[in-house]
């Protein structure tokens, strides 16, 4: 009878550093739960940027395979770990024969980095893309990744929108995840607003996106595009004077420098008649105003109550939350 396996696989490119990586903080977690030999760890550097590399990295892909084997594993949890290119969205696959950076679209990339049979492992794993926000900040490098969750097949996929993503703020959601998806075993949608509550540092650093391939659990939505066996999901925390509608408010007023000048935003109409949130600085003379507006398309508020819970109620003049929209 097969006995159930855990494996955590990492993918870096080459110099990146990998001292205390998001991946030994899971790995770290989940070792009093496991033996030797059912939690496997792997953390692999990749450098494609050549045809010669490729070839390489092909060979190196199916030595991996060969090692780690097809067998039956409960939970697959690969780390990819990847600088994008700010304009495009693109991914760095390594160095060329001058030296210089090589950037793939999503789908390429993927498929390059999962070649052979490594694409038997990631199918029904989950992907967490410690990129730059860049990857999900333009439609072309959405679907393009989208293009890759489709062939590869994994259960679901977590990126991040900050454009320069910080990967330590996700420590706390890690712990989070290994203990209600991995350990009590929980669907990664189900508790994924519980996941984001747990982070304090997340929610403020960054945009998170969820996607997933069929229709297993996440909701099916309706809209136009080029992969629609693919739902994706976004969460942005909002605070009513913080960061109103998703916004966080600069540090320092962009008219006149002062430091955390903001006034309580208040619900407005704007001159064009939308509705908004207005922030006015409060430093002398100056009453700047920042206008602050709802996502555009379908969209969904959950409030958090005092304890951090996300839920659909909020109470009083101020409210926090998560922002869902679907169908990114």
């Amino acid at each position: 009878m097969p006995y159930f396996r855990d494996l955590r696989a990492s993918f870096k490119i080459s110099g990146m550093n990998a001292r205390g990586s998001l991946p030994h903080v899971l790995n770290t977690a989940l070792e009093e739960y496991h033996t030797e030999s059912t939690l496997r760890y792997y953390e692999i550097f990749f450098d494609f940027g050549t045809w010669d590399k490729l070839c390489q990295w092909e060979s190196k892909a199916e030595q991996l395979v060969a090692e780690v084997g097809l067998d039956i594993f409960q939970h697959k949890v690969v780390f990819v770990s990847v600088h994008s290119e700010v304009s495009r969205g693109d991914l760095f696959a390594g160095k060329d024969e001058n030296n210089e950076d090589v950037a793939l679209k999503p789908n390429e990339f993927m498929m390059n980095l999962f070649s052979g049979h490594l694409q038997q492992l990631v199918h029904d794993s989950t992907i967490f893309m410690l990129s730059c926000g860049p990857l999900v900040s333009f439609r072309e490098s959405i679907a393009s990744l989208k293009e890759a969750m489709v062939q590869l097949k994994p259960m679901y996929t977590v990126a991040f929108g900050a454009d320069r993503f910080i990967s330590a703020v996700l420590k706390s959601f890690i712990i989070a995840y290994s203990v209600r998806v991995l350990i009590q075993g929980h669907d990664l949608y189900e508790v994924f607003t519980d996941l984001l509550d747990a982070s304090l540092e997340l929610r403020m650093h960054s945009d998170t996106f969820l996607f997933h391939v069929g229709g297993h659990v996440a909701p099916t939505v309706p809209y136009s595009s080029p992969t629609p066996s693919v739902i994706g999901i976004s969460y942005s925390w909002f605070h009513t004077h913080h960061r109103p509608w998703g916004t966080a408010l600069p540090m320092s007023c962009p008219s006149c420098s002062s430091i955390r000048s903001w006034l309580p935003s208040k619900a407005v109409v704007d001159s064009a008649g939308k509705l908004a949130r207005v922030s006015t600085c409060v430093s002398p003379g100056c009453g700047h105003q920042l206008f602050s507006y709802p996502p555009i398309g379908p969209y969904e508020v959950m409030k958090a109550n005092r304890h951090g819970q996300s839920s659909k109620r909020g109470k009083g003049g101020v409210s926090q939350g998560w922002i869902k929209r679907t169908g990114i």
